[in-house]
């Protein structure tokens, strides 16, 4: 494989041509905008020159590839914002080079949503664009989200709800 680092890479491919189509790439895989029908982007960039056409939906996270920048405070936003607009069409997460931030937005969403684990989610990423590399701290967050995401949900208690109201009602 001939690696195109700052282009784009579909990732999780759908039935259609023009929606549910998942790509992560650098900064140039926005010159393929109309060639990929991308009509939903998310930006995970410090500074980002290109002005993204209007009729796109657009979401910008300034964020540096640093160990310590807090990537995993997006992660629900950018999660949800890959689930609502997979539907309508198809979705580019990128940042500068592709290798860090806009792999990471990916491995939590395939965390989120396919309920994979983080090295699945990684090596399924990776099984495609084979030169990406999340940061240590990216990783270490990614690893906390998933033990998040996986935690049991406590079942709120019939009998203590029902305790409640009698006690209110003796007050």
């Amino acid at each position: 494989m001939n690696p195109d680092y700052f282009g784009c890479t579909l990732i999780h491919k759908s039935n259609f041509p023009d929606k549910g189509n998942l790509y992560v790439g650098g900064i140039k895989s926005l010159d393929s905008i109309q060639k990929y029908k991308f009509g939903a982007i998310i930006s995970v960039i410090d500074e980002l020159d290109y002005k993204i056409p209007k009729q796109i939906y657009h979401l910008r996270i300034v964020a540096p590839d640093e160990p310590n920048f807090k990537i995993s405070d997006h992660f629900e936003k950018t999660c949800k914002f890959i689930k609502v607009y997979l539907k309508q069409t198809n979705v580019l997460v990128h940042c500068q080079v592709g290798i860090s931030r806009s792999v990471s937005v990916m491995m939590a969403y395939f965390i989120k949503e396919m309920n994979m684990k983080p090295d699945d989610a990684f090596l399924y990423i990776q099984d495609k664009r084979e030169f990406v590399h999340p940061n240590e701290g990216f990783r270490l967050q990614l690893q906390k989200f998933y033990e998040e995401c996986t935690k049991p949900k406590e079942k709120p208690n019939p009998k203590s709800k029902l305790q409640q109201v009698q006690q209110q009602k003796q007050k």
